[in-house]
Order: C-alpha cells, then structure tokens, then sequence
C-alpha cells in the first residue's frame, strides 16, 4: 500500500509502552464470593445482573436461610433439653 504523503510530512508516532492485561480473576471472584472492588455503575439496558448472579444470589440466600434455620432449631432443641433436666431434677429432689 502507498502513502500520498511523503516520509517527513507524516511521521511516525512515538512507540507506545505495552498495555499490561489484568490479572485472571479466581473462580469465587466471578461467583462474587470474598472481597471485591467496588463495581462501575451500569446504566441503560445492560444494567440488570447476569443469570451467573442471579444464580448466585438465589444459592447463597436459600444457604443462608438452611444455616440460619438449623441454628434455631439446635437453640430451640437445647434449650427445650435444658429445661427439661432441670424440671427432671426439680421433681426428684
């Protein structure tokens, strides 16, 4: 291909330095798990979340509720079991 233009009156740009990729996020990084920088707003129509997140958030809340759930049940058990002994001990004595 030629140029219209002689060599002096269009010279060559200056070398520009490499653009350094960012690095691979991790797996639990794309599934939003652990720290996090603050994400860009997102505006128009590309600003609902992905399916990967919605996904996410829906596992992560079902999980939470199982955990949160188990817990008062063991509290609720325990404490039942408690006073039970106690009222055990209280009609023996």
């Amino acid at each position: 291909m030629t140029s219209i233009a002689r060599q002096d009156e269009n010279p060559t740009s200056p070398r520009q330095l490499p653009v350094e990729p960012k690095p691979d996020r991790s797996i639990l990084q794309k599934l939003g798990v652990g720290f996090q920088e603050p994400a860009q707003a997102e505006y128009g129509s590309d600003a609902y979340p992905s399916i990967l997140r919605r996904l996410t958030s829906v596992f992560s809340l079902i999980a939470l509720l199982v955990f949160l759930g188990v817990a008062v049940a063991g509290l609720i058990g325990s404490f039942i079991l408690v006073v039970g002994f106690l009222l055990e001990q209280a009609i023996s004595s």
